[in-house]
C-alpha cells in the first residue's frame, strides 16, 4: 500500500512539474507585432521636423523648415505657440539654423547650434547660453535630432556636436576625423565647460582598420534617466554600448543581431566623395539607424540590411530615385527586452522613426507625397506589442 502511495504521488508529483515547465516555456515566447494606432497632421506652409515630447505637457518640440520657426504642437498636431529666433538682433541666436532641439530639465526648451547651445524657459527668455567649440561650420535645413542631457547634483551636461548628427568625414578629413569627431563633447550649461568623451572602443569596427566607412561613421544614442545611463550605438555595431551616469564608465554591452547585413570595405582617409569606391558605403551597406526606447525596460532598433551591387543596379534602372536605406523592405527593427535582444525581427515600416513615447508606442514622421506639393506634415504614433 505505502508503495502504491508513494508511485502515485510520483506520478503527481511529475505531472505538475511538466505543466510548469510547459507553462514557463509558452510564457517565455513572446510573439510581437507593430501596429499603427493614432495619427496627426500639422498644417504649416512647410515641413516639420518634431524632435521631441513631453509627457508632463503633452505636446511636441518641432521646427517649421525655411520660416525657421520654433513650434509647441499638441497631441493632435495643433501649433500651440511659435516663436521666431532665428536673424540678427537683440533676442535673436543669428543666420544659423538648429542641428538639434529638445525639452531639457524643469522643461526648459533647448536649442543647440552648430557654435551654441542655448535653454530657454517657457516665454523663451534665455536661461543659459553658451559657445560650442565647434570644428567646422555646418549648415541644415533644421534640427537633426534630439538633444540629450543628463544631471548630476546642480549641473546640467548636454550632450552636444555636429558629428553627433552627421557621420564625421563631412567635418574633417584627417587622423583627428576619424577617430575624435564622431564621438561626443559633453558641456557643461551653467559654466560652458567642454570637452570630448568616449572615444572608439578597441573591438569598434572602426578601430580595426586605418581606412575611414565613410558615410557609416553615425550613431543613434539615448539617456535613459529612469536607469541613468547612457545607451549608443553605432552604425557598424553589432553592440550596444552601455555607459554609466554621471560618470560616463562604460558598464556593459549588449550585443545585436542582424538576420542580414551587407558589409563593403572602407576607404582611405581623404578619399574623395566622388570616388565610386565611396557609392557602396553611402547606398548600399548595411547599418544601424535608430536606436530608441519605447518603455522602462524595451528599446528597438531600426536597421537597414543593405543590398548588393547588382540589386542597387537593378532598381535604380527602374527607378532613378530609388533611395535603398529609405526602403521599408530593405529594413528590420530589431526588439531588446530586458538587457537582452528578442529572437523574433519585425519587418520595417514606411517612414521615419522618430523617437519613443513609452507604453510601447513611438512617433513616425510619414514620407512625402512626391507628386503633390503639400502644406501639412503627417505623423503617426505606432505601438509594439506581445501576445
Amino acid at each position: 500500500m505505502k508503495n502504491t502511495l508513494l508511485y502515485f504521488l510520483t506520478l503527481i508529483f511529475l505531472a505538475s512539474c511538466g505543466q510548469n515547465e510547459t507553462k514557463e516555456t509558452e510564457t517565455s515566447i513572446s510573439e510581437y507585432s507593430i501596429t499603427k494606432i493614432d495619427s496627426f497632421e500639422v498644417n504649416n506652409l512647410t515641413r516639420v521636423f518634431i524632435r521631441d515630447y513631453s509627457a508632463e505637457l503633452d505636446r511636441y518640440f518641432g521646427y517649421a523648415m525655411v520660416e525657421d520657426d520654433l513650434l509647441e504642437i499638441s497631441g493632435e498636431g495643433e501649433i500651440i505657440k511659435r516663436t521666431h529666433k532665428k536673424g540678427d538682433g537683440p533676442g535673436l541666436y543669428g543666420n544659423w539654423n538648429p542641428i538639434g532641439i529638445s525639452f531639457g530639465p524643469e522643461q526648459e526648451r533647448i536649442v543647440e547650434l552648430p557654435f551654441q547651445i542655448l535653454s530657454y524657459d517657457s516665454t523663451y527668455s534665455v536661461i543659459h547660453s553658451q559657445r560650442i567649440q565647434s570644428p567646422l561650420p555646418i549648415r541644415t535645413f533644421g534640427p537633426m535630432g534630439r538633444t540629450e542631457y543628463f544631471q548630476n547634483s546642480d549641473s546640467t551636461f548636454y550632450l552636444v556636436g555636429p558629428s553627433n548628427y552627421l557621420s564625421s568625414h563631412y567635418l574633417i578629413q584627417n587622423e583627428e576625423g576619424r577617430d575624435t569627431l564622431k564621438n561626443f563633447y559633453k558641456i557643461h550649461i551653467q559654466s560652458g565647460d567642454m570637452k570630448s568623451i568616449i572615444p572608439y572602443r578597441e573591438s569598434s569596427p572602426y578601430r580595426q582598420t586605418d581606412n575611414i566607412y565613410q558615410e557609416l561613421m553615425t550613431k543613434s544614442f539615448l539617456v535613459d534617466h529612469e536607469k541613468q545611463e547612457l545607451l549608443i550605438l553605432h552604425a557598424l555595431s553589432k553592440e550596444i554600448e552601455v555607459y554609466n551616469l554621471p560618470t560616463l564608465d562604460f558598464s556593459r554591452s549588449i550585443p545585436i543581431t542582424h538576420s542580414e547585413f551587407v558589409e563593403y570595405s572602407p576607404v582611405p582617409l581623404g578619399t574623395m566623395g566622388n570616388d565610386d569606391r565611396i557609392k557602396p558605403l553611402r547606398f548600399m551597406a548595411g547599418r544601424n539607424q535608430n536606436l530608441i526606447k519605447v518603455d522602462s525596460d524595451t528599446y528597438l532598433i531600426k536597421y537597414f540590411t543593405g543590398v548588393s551591387e547588382a540589386e542597387y543596379q537593378t532598381r535604380i534602372a527602374n527607378d532613378a530615385t530609388y533611395i535603398p536605406n529609405s526602403d521599408p523592405e530593405e529594413q528590420a527593427i530589431l526588439i531588446i527586452k530586458n538587457g537582452e535582444q528578442v529572437s523574433q525581427e519585425l519587418s520595417g515600416i514606411a517612414g521615419s522613426i522618430l523617437f519613443g513615447l513609452g507604453d510601447g508606442k513611438f512617433l513616425v514622421l510619414e514620407p512625402e507625397n512626391q507628386e503633390v506639393e503639400e502644406e501639412k506634415t503627417r505623423f503617426s504614433i505606432y505601438q509594439i506589442k506581445s501576445s
